[in-house]
């Protein structure tokens, strides 16, 4: 018997050069160093006398974002800092839009990823001498992201 191994899948990988980012109305994609959409997997555990089972549980998803600090206005620091008062004034969340390619338009090849998340408090600033000040976030959403394509 042969064995054909399949052919191999020739794709570009995404660059994260050109990469958009945006918060509530305001476009950070040049203060943006990373970014993530990333689900948490919460398996239940079930232990029995016949041993130990892990079932499918809740997904949480977060969104993840490593931010320059900057206190000019509408920068770093006046967006996140207006999506913490909003959410602590009336529990709204805030919305973002993050796609691979910001010179590209939307499409099967450069997806938009839309939600919302839960500002929480984040680090003003700091960071280590001669380096420029950043600031991570890592914000629950309030559920899975929309992808468009189109």
């Amino acid at each position: 018997m042969t064995i054909v191994d399949p052919t191999p899948v020739e794709a570009t990988p995404v660059m994260m050069t050109d990469t958009y980012v945006q918060i509530g109305a305001a476009n950070l994609k040049c203060l943006a160093t990373s970014v993530a959409i990333e689900p948490e997997n919460k398996p239940i555990e079930v232990t029995t006398f016949c041993g130990v089972q892990d079932y499918p549980g809740p997904v949480k998803w977060h969104f993840k974002c490593n931010l320059l600090q900057s206190f000019d206005a509408g920068a770093t620091n006046e967006t996140l800092q207006d999506a913490l008062d909003a959410f602590n004034a009336d529990g709204t969340p805030v919305t973002f839009k993050v796609r691979p390619y910001a010179s590209r338009p939307i499409g099967p090849t450069n997806p938009e990823f839309t939600g919302e998340a839960i500002p929480q408090p984040y680090i003003y600033f700091g960071g280590d001498a001669g380096a420029a000040s950043e600031v991570d976030i890592d914000w629950i959403m309030t559920g899975p992201p929309t992808i468009a394509t189109a």
